[in-house]
C-alpha cells in the first residue's frame, strides 16, 4: 500500500496546476461549508437561548387544558403562593420558578385607550429565570419589587398613547367573572423592540401584585415559568416537576411552548442542506475532470503498467488514491480555513439586525467537533467516490490497446 501511496502522490505532484484547482474546489467548497454551518449554529443558539432566557423559560406550568384553549381564561389559573412554588423549586435541576399572568385589557393615557398584550410577574424572581428579560430595554428601569406600581411598556404601545417615561396610565381589564376593573400604574420603562417574531407589538409588563389585583386573583396565577440549569435536562425535569405538581397540572417543556423555534432550525438545516450539496457537486464536478483527464493523458503509461503486470484492481486503487489525496488535502485546510474564520467570529461576535427591528443582536458562531469529523470523512469519501468511475475506466483498459491509441 506504500508503494502505491508514493506513486498516487509522483502522480498529483506532476500535474500540479490540474491538481491545485481540484484541490482549492475542495478546499472552498469545505471552508464555506464550516463557515456556514458555525454561522447558522450561532444564530440557532441566540434565536434558541432569546427565547428561553428572555421570554418563556426552559419550562412552563399551567392548570391542564390551559394550552388546548389556546392560553385559554382566567378561569384555569393555579397557586402562586410559596407553598406551591416551594415544591417545584425543590426538584432535582431546578433553579427557580416564578408565577404570571399573561392577559389582555386596555391601556389608557391622554384620552387615548389602546388594547394590549398584558404581562405580570414577580419582579424578584422573573430574571432568575429569564435573565434576558429586559436586554431589549431602552430607556427608563425594570420591573423592581422595590417599585410595585411601576411598569414597562413597549415604544409602540407608549407611541399610540401618547405616553412618555415617567407618565401615570391606566389599565383597565376584565376579571374571571367579566367585570372591568381599574388599576394605574406608572411607566417607568420602555422596551424598543420585542423580537421579529413577536406578532403583537403593544405590550405592557407589570408587577404580578397589580395584575391580582385588577383581576381579582389574589394568591394566583395561570402560569409558572421553571428555570432549569442544565437545558440538556429539561425533559428529564419535565417528568420530575410533573410528578411534583400532580396530575391536576400540566408541565410543558419549552420546545412544547415555542415549537415555532424548532420549526425555524429545522427549515433553516434543510436549506442548508441544498447549500452543501450545490458545494459538494462543485467539488465532485472537478475532481470528476480532473481524473477523466488524467486517464486520457495516462492511457499509455496505464497500458505500460499492466503489460508488466500491475493487475486492473490496482490501478483502480492509484486512481482512487490520487483522488483521495486531493481530497484529503482541500479538507484539511478548508478546515483550517473555515475553522479560523469561525473561531474569530465566535470570540468577536456578528452584530445583526434582522428586518423590521432597530436593535442588534450579537451571534457566536460555532462548530461541534463531531460535525467537523464527519464532514472531513464526507470529503475525502466524497472525492473517492467521484473519481470511482475514471478509476474504474482506467482499469478496464486492454494494454494492448492502450499502448496502441497513443504509440
Amino acid at each position: 500500500m506504500l508503494p502505491l501511496i508514493r506513486i498516487a502522490l509522483r502522480n498529483v505532484l506532476r500535474n500540479r496546476r490540474r491538481s491545485l484547482i481540484t484541490l482549492f474546489a475542495v478546499f472552498l467548497s469545505l471552508a464555506v461549508m464550516v463557515f456556514i454551518r458555525g454561522f447558522l449554529n450561532g444564530m440557532q443558539a441566540t434565536i434558541r437561548e432569546g427565547v428561553i432566557y428572555g421570554q418563556v423559560g426552559a419550562l412552563q406550568v399551567h392548570k391542564k387544558g390551559y394550552l388546548a384553549a389556546m392560553q385559554g381564561g382566567l378561569d384555569l389559573d393555579l397557586p402562586a403562593d410559596e407553598a406551591f412554588l416551594g415544591k417545584i423549586r425543590a426538584v432535582p435541576h431546578v433553579r427557580d420558578a416564578t408565577a404570571r399572568i399573561p392577559f389582555g385589557g386596555m391601556v389608557n393615557a391622554n384620552d387615548q385607550t389602546v388594547f394590549a398584550l398584558l404581562q405580570a410577574f414577580d419582579p424578584a424572581h422573573e430574571t432568575n429565570v429569564c435573565p434576558r428579560r429586559w436586554e431589549r430595554l431602552d430607556g427608563g428601569r425594570p420591573l423592581e419589587p422595590s417599585r410595585p406600581a411601576g411598569a414597562v411598556f413597549t415604544r409602540a404601545l407608549l407611541h399610540r398613547l401618547g405616553a412618555k417615561e415617567g407618565e401615570v396610565v391606566a389599565l383597565l381589564g376584565n376579571d374571571r367573572d367579566g367585570v372591568m376593573n381599574a388599576a394605574e400604574v406608572r411607566a417607568d420603562g420602555a422596551v424598543g423592540d420585542v423580537g421579529v417574531f413577536a406578532a403583537e407589538k403593544k405590550i405592557g409588563y407589570l408587577p404580578l401584585g397589580v395584575a391580582q389585583e385588577l383581576l381579582r386573583m389574589p394568591g394566583r396565577a395561570t402560569e409558572i415559568a421553571v428555570a432549569v440549569d442544565d437545558l440538556a435536562r429539561v425533559n428529564e425535569t419535565v417528568a420530575a416537576v410533573q410528578r411534583a405538581v400532580g396530575p391536576e397540572y400540566e408541565v410543558s417543556s419549552w420546545h412544547d411552548i415555542a415549537s415555532w423555534v424548532d420549526e425555524v432550525i429545522k427549515g433553516q438545516d434543510f436549506v442548508l442542506g441544498f447549500i452543501f450539496a450545490t458545494f459538494f457537486v462543485i467539488a465532485v464536478i472537478g475532481i470528476v475532470n480532473t481524473m477523466l483527464m488524467s486517464v486520457r493523458e495516462r492511457t499509455r503509461e496505464i497500458g505500460t503498467m499492466m503489460s508488466v503486470g500491475v493487475r486492473r484492481r490496482q490501478v483502480l486503487a492509484l486512481f482512487l488514491v490520487e483522488a483521495s489525496l486531493i481530497g484529503l488535502a482541500g479538507a484539511v485546510l478548508g478546515t483550517i480555513a473555515g475553522g479560523a474564520f469561525v473561531w474569530w467570529y465566535g470570540t468577536h461576535g456578528v452584530h445583526i439586525t434582522p428586518p423590521g427591528e432597530k436593535t442588534p443582536f450579537l451571534v457566536y458562531p460555532f462548530i461541534t467537533p463531531p460535525w467537523v469529523v464527519a464532514v472531513f470523512i464526507a470529503s475525502i469519501a466524497v472525492a473517492a467516490l467521484a473519481a470511482l468511475l475514471p478509476a474504474w475506466m482506467a482499469s478496464r483498459l486492454r494494454p494492448v490497446e492502450a499502448l496502441a491509441a497513443t504509440g
